[in-house]
């Protein structure tokens, strides 16, 4: 997968500071920092994964995470473009392109999302909807929903923490990952909606 560095146009870069330790367990700056790598999301603007571990509470002995990151593949990776990783945590930015619009989805796990630029539209499944402001948030358990970029001219960025979590019953069914049959493109070509 190419690497991209350049978000939706209009929007800063971000720039990732990781801290560790050295060799005499002082703390310190990861010198080599990689950038956010986004990946292009048609009709909705770009995503970045900008961390991810595949288990919590994670497991950081050796820079197993910092590996399993900068892989180009793996559950883990930066290239890969899984929104939740089972039993993990993902740290995630998604910038919406002017109009920009993700599908209605809902996935296994429970999602802390701030707008951090811009104003976008979070919509519920039965079309309740809430106008994000930078600094606003959602606690998301589990709901389906989409995003849109509120503004047909300017864009729009939020970040989101998403965490797995158990399956459990919605009136009478148990919580599964879901995309509407719009998106996303990859998970269409694979043939699994």
């Amino acid at each position: 997968m190419k690497r991209v560095e350049t978000p939706v146009e209009g929007l800063p870069p971000i720039k990732r500071h990781i801290a560790t330790h050295d060799s005499d367990g002082k703390s310190v700056y990861v010198a080599s920092a990689p950038a956010a790598q986004y990946i292009k999301v048609p009709g909705t603007g770009g995503a970045a994964r900008l961390w991810s571990v595949d288990s919590v509470p994670a497991k950081l002995e050796g820079d197993a995470d910092m590996k399993a990151y900068l892989a180009d593949k793996g559950p883990t990776s930066w290239a890969s473009s899984g929104i939740v990783i089972p039993n993990g945590a993902n740290l995630l930015v998604m910038d919406l392109e002017p109009g920009g619009t993700s599908p209605m989805h809902r996935t296994v796990s429970i999602d802390f999302s701030i707008c951090v630029h811009g104003e976008i539209l979070h919509e519920l499944d039965g079309g309740e909807t809430v106008l994000l402001k930078p600094g606003d948030h959602i606690v998301q358990r589990g709901t389906n929903h989409k995003w849109r970029n509120a503004s047909s001219t300017n864009p729009a960025r939020f970040i989101a923490v998403t965490l797995a979590c158990e399956p459990f019953d919605i009136a009478g069914k148990l919580l599964k990952q879901e995309f509407s049959a719009e998106g996303p493109p990859a998970e269409r070509r694979k043939g699994k909606l």
